[in-house]
């Protein structure tokens, strides 16, 4: 998968100090059970490279901001954090925080990059974190809150995926994702939904759930049941921003037709 942004996060700081390995390794161990081994692999004043498991990653200060170019349009979009471009536009410095894609699964790898990412936000003097392969912006603390409580049953996709939810000419509703395409799955759009943007929402997230944690794949033409009165038709067709990019197309109906 194309996408530059791929197990890249961004932590930024209101000073430009880089946390030590072992307080980030620390935090790390006490705070997700279910994490892999860290150890440091390499180390410089602004620097430090480890393995997580079978991973390899790093952290990396970088002594400026983040070009606002980069973070004015999620900033803008962030509906969940109205105030984002205000609490982010001053940021002194920033963290990159990488991880190398060595073939493992695309949720694995997710997990191991907020893991770190959650350490270097937790001991250091974070104002935000920038997740990249869904192009969102999140305040530290509320990126540690949603992070922490996460397994792999529950899985924390408000951090990953940008269900981004608007309001059409019509009076409806319509719904795309980005960062679907970096956990394996097809993005979703929705074009018309008749229904409260809440409620769509939640059916988007649910879907998406549920093919992560079940590792389903929903076929082009499969009909699933949401609820006793709404069902969802999926359809592979092509965006509605580019059709030459293949999505999953919901049309929800009554249940029945």
């Amino acid at each position: 998968m194309d996408n530059p942004l791929r197990w890249l996060a961004l932590v930024m700081l209101e000073e430009p100090l880089l946390p030590e390995f072992d307080d980030v390794a620390r935090w790390v161990g006490e705070n997700f059970a279910d994490a892999p081994e860290m150890a440091v692999a390499g180390s410089t004043e602004n620097m430090f490279s480890c393995t997580l498991g079978n991973s390899t990653a790093a952290a990396t200060l970088i002594d400026r901001a983040v070009p606002w170019s980069q973070l004015e349009g999620p900033c803008a979009t962030a509906w969940y954090w109205p105030d984002a471009a205000e609490a982010l536009r001053d940021h002194k410095a920033h963290i990159l925080v990488t991880m190398v894609d060595e073939g493992g699964k695309a949720i694995e790898n997710s997990q191991r990059l907020m893991q770190l990412a959650a350490g270097v936000t937790a001991t250091s003097q974070a104002q935000g974190v920038f997740w990249g392969p869904g192009r969102l912006v999140h305040p530290a603390r509320a990126f540690l809150d949603q992070a922490v409580p996460s397994t792999a049953e529950d899985l924390p996709l408000f951090l990953w995926v940008d269900f981004r939810v608007e309001r059409t000419e019509t009076g409806n509703v319509q719904l795309y994702t980005t960062g679907l395409e970096a956990l394996g799955h097809t993005e979703m759009e929705s074009r018309e939904f008749p229904g409260e943007p809440q409620r769509l929402l939640e059916f988007a997230y649910n879907l998406a759930h549920y093919q992560l944690c079940q590792s389903k794949t929903i076929n082009d033409g499969d009909t699933i049941g949401l609820t006793e009165e709404i069902q969802v038709i999926a359809r592979h067709q092509g965006s509605m921003f580019d059709d030459s990019l293949e999505v999953l197309q919901l049309e929800f109906q009554a249940s029945g037709g």
